[in-house]
Parts: structure tokens; C-alpha cells; sequence
């Protein structure tokens, strides 16, 4: 029987397995198809579609109907790009909604010359959920300030394992009497989970996954090294700015601000009485550097809100830190992020002089092409704005990679 399943799973790994990745944004839902194969993960179809007014308030589902009209409306254009089909599906949320909590947990192992098995790993693991889940449930409550917040656990990192007091990589080889694990638990409101279920089963697809936004971008390009010394995701939405520090291998904390690239359109607008679709021509025009008429107006109201974007990044940057040093790495995403001038600006400022980092940060904008790990080959993710569907759809076929060979660990060994 070992033998038979060995072969049965190898045969299925060996073929291309689909999965649809949902980014519901306030201003567009974006909808990729992936395509995964044991290592192997490549998107192969993707499609946005602009959200009608009232269906996302501040990165929040506030019109079920709505988004699954939208999402319909995306899937139909992603099977005019391919004919492949799927039923498992994994959704992305905003960072602003998501509770990390980081938990050390220790055994006193009764067979220590006994090697560590995985079993151990996972029951300490699980373990510490109720523990965490308690830590999680009091931050929503003095955010939300009330009490009894339902919130559900949708990630357990393991950041760190210790045998005897030294730090291993692989345990599964070691012997010991003394296991200590620190664990990132991830945990999101029930209401904004529930709402992703009932989304994707009106569409008639498995919810088989939650990705916090900011973390899927920063798995897409931080290597081991700089994982440990952690991040700053600076996303910079339509309607939004979430942000996001991450640090112990898990989101530390999130702020968000209702301004993001909208703002900038609107003031075109407003100064120069014109409808918003010519104001948003205007403004990409500027923000390509071309020589649009008006220019001078047009620049000095760019930069007065780009100067409150920055004020309101710091603030949050401020309360982030809790007077510890902030991780030397900030990295801009989403498509509002493309505005001309927001890096040099916010580089001008000397975020070292006014903010508790260690040296000054370095400072880049992301772009879809940067996020490692999965293919494009159709060239469909590659702007700033793709950069969070993209690395989205990366965490999507490591995740399910990962679950198939646990599967196939768990065949072989029956």
C-alpha cells in the first residue's frame, strides 16, 4: 500500500495543479490564476476590475453583492485567458485587519535521546493558540473597544527553535531533553473572515487559504537573512495607506490612513473644476514626468498631499515602534506609490533624524517583477501596482506546495 501511494503521489506532483488568488482592493479587485507544480509556480492569467463606490470602505468588505458581482466579472475575464479550471481559491487581507502575537513555548521532552518528531513540534504549537488567542483578542479589544471581539487564528509561523538551549534549523535531526519554540500567531476578525467565505462560496470556489497582505509582499523579497531584522511595507492603495512592521518572522503591528492615490485626483478635480476621470488623466500624466498644462498647479497640490501622506506615515511609524528600533528596510508598494516624487521626498525628509531607526533606511519602491518565487511569463505583473497580487499569488502555490507534501509525508508513512 506504501508502495501504491508512493507512486500515486508522485504521479499527481509531477502534474500542474490551479489556483485562483483574490485581492479585494477598495479601488479594483484583481483576480490571477496560478498554475504550481512542487517548486514550480506560475501566474498565467490575470484581470482588475474597478469596484463600484460603497463596496470596500478603508480596505473592509461592506457590500458582499457587490464584491461577488465584481469578482464574477473577473472570473469570466480570466477564462477568456485560459482554459484551465479550478475550485480552490485564496484571498488576500489587508494588513490593517490582521493581529500578530508572538509566543515562546517551552517542553521538558520525557525520552530525550529519543530524535525530536514532528508530532512534538505540532502539539507545542498547538499549545500555544490559546494562549496567543487571548493575547490577539485584548489588542482588538483596545482598538475596537469592545469587548469580546470574535477573532480566528489563520497562521502559525514558527520563528525560532532551540535544542538544549541551541538554535537548530532542522530539529527533525537532533536529540535533546529541552524543546523551546517561538511561534508568530496570526489572527483576523471574524466578521472579515466570514465575509471572504461567504464571497468565495456564492462564487462557487474553496476558501483554502487567508494571506495578510503585507506579509505575502514581504515573503516575496526577503531572503532569510533579512527576515530575521524584518521590514517596514508602506502600501499605498487607492483609497488607503496600510502599513505594516514586520519583524520577529510576523506582522509586529499595522496602521492604516483613509488616503491614498483617490486623494490625489480629487484635488486635481477641485482646483481645476474638471470631472474625476480627466483629473486621473492628468495626474498619470504628471506622475510620467510629461508636461501637462497646468503644471505648476498641479504640482504644488501633488506635493501638499504628498507632505500629509508623510506626516501620516511617520505618526504611524511612531506608534509602530513603542520606542524600540524600527527595521532598516521600508518598501513602498501599491499602485499610489508611483506617484512622481514620493520616494525622493520621503527620502528628503531623513526618516533617521525624526524616527528611531538605527542608521538610515534604505528605502525602495516595489514593483510586481520583484517579487521572487513565481513566474510571469505573459508579462501580466510587473507595474508598482501589481506588486501585492503577485506576491500573493506566490504565498498561494508555496502554501498549497507545502500542503500537497505533507500529504504525501503523511501517505508514506501509513
Amino acid at each position: 500500500m506504501r508502495f501504491l501511494d508512493k507512486i500515486l503521489f508522485n504521479k499527481e506532483d509531477d502534474c500542474f495543479r490551479y489556483c485562483l488568488v483574490l485581492d479585494i482592493g477598495t479601488e479594483y479587485l484583481k483576480a490571477a490564476l496560478l498554475e504550481y507544480r512542487k517548486e514550480e509556480r506560475n501566474i498565467i492569467a490575470f484581470t482588475r476590475v474597478k469596484q463600484d463606490h460603497g463596496n470596500m470602505v478603508g480596505g473592509a468588505i461592506t457590500n458582499i453583492n457587490g464584491v461577488v458581482e465584481k469578482a464574477r466579472e473577473a472570473l469570466l475575464k480570466i477564462k477568456e485567458f485560459s482554459p484551465h479550471q479550478t475550485r480552490q481559491m485564496v484571498c488576500g487581507i489587508a494588513g490593517e485587519f490582521v493581529k500578530g502575537v508572538l509566543i515562546s513555548l517551552d517542553k521538558v521532552r520525557e525520552k530525550p535521546d529519543r530524535r525530536i518528531e514532528d508530532r512534538e513540534i505540532w502539539q507545542l504549537v498547538k499549545e500555544g493558540e490559546r494562549q496567543a488567542h487571548e493575547k490577539a483578542q485584548k489588542m482588538a479589544e483596545m482598538e475596537t473597544g469592545i469587548r469580546d471581539v470574535k477573532i480566528e487564528l489563520i497562521q502559525s509561523n514558527i520563528v525560532e527553535i532551540k535544542v538544549d538551549g541551541y538554535k537548530v534549523m532542522d530539529p527533525y535531526q537532533f536529540q535533546g531533553k529541552n524543546l523551546s519554540l517561538t511561534v508568530f500567531y496570526t489572527f483576523v476578525p471574524l466578521v472579515q473572515l466570514g465575509a471572504l467565505n461567504t464571497v468565495t462560496s456564492k462564487l462557487g470556489y474553496e476558501l483554502v487559504a487567508v494571506v495578510p497582505e503585507p506579509m505575502a509582499v514581504a515573503e516575496g523579497i526577503l531572503n532569510a537573512e533579512s527576515r530575521e531584522f524584518g521590514a517596514i511595507i508602506i502600501d499605498i492603495g487607492g483609497g488607503t495607506t496600510d502599513i505594516a512592521l514586520i519583524r520577529n518572522g510576523g506582522i509586529e503591528g499595522t496602521r492604516m490612513f483613509a488616503m491614498g492615490g483617490r486623494a490625489f485626483t480629487r484635488s486635481i478635480a477641485a482646483e481645476l473644476n474638471l470631472s474625476l476621470k480627466e483629473a486621473e488623466e492628468l495626474k498619470l500624466a504628471y506622475s510620467m514626468g510629461e508636461k501637462v498644462r497646468d503644471y505648476e498647479r498641479i504640482d504644488k497640490l501633488i506635493k501638499a498631499d504628498l507632505h500629509i501622506i508623510y506626516q501620516g506615515i511617520e505618526l504611524s511609524l511612531m506608534e509602530l515602534a513603542r520606542g524600540e528600533i524600527l527595521p532598516k528596510r521600508i518598501y513602498f508598494c501599491g499602485g499610489g506609490s508611483a506617484m512622481r516624487g514620493l520616494i525622493s521626498g520621503f527620502r528628503q525628509l531623513n526618516p533617521a533624524s525624526r524616527l528611531p531607526f538605527g542608521q538610515n533606511p534604505l528605502i525602495k519602491l516595489l514593483r510586481g517583477k520583484d517579487i521572487e518565487g513565481v513566474e510571469d511569463e505573459y508579462s501580466l505583473l510587473e507595474g508598482v501596482e501589481h506588486s501585492t497580487p503577485r506576491a500573493l499569488a506566490y504565498c498561494a502555490g508555496k502554501f498549497l506546495s507545502d500542503e500537497r507534501r505533507m500529504m504525501n509525508i503523511e501517505s508514506q508513512r501509513l
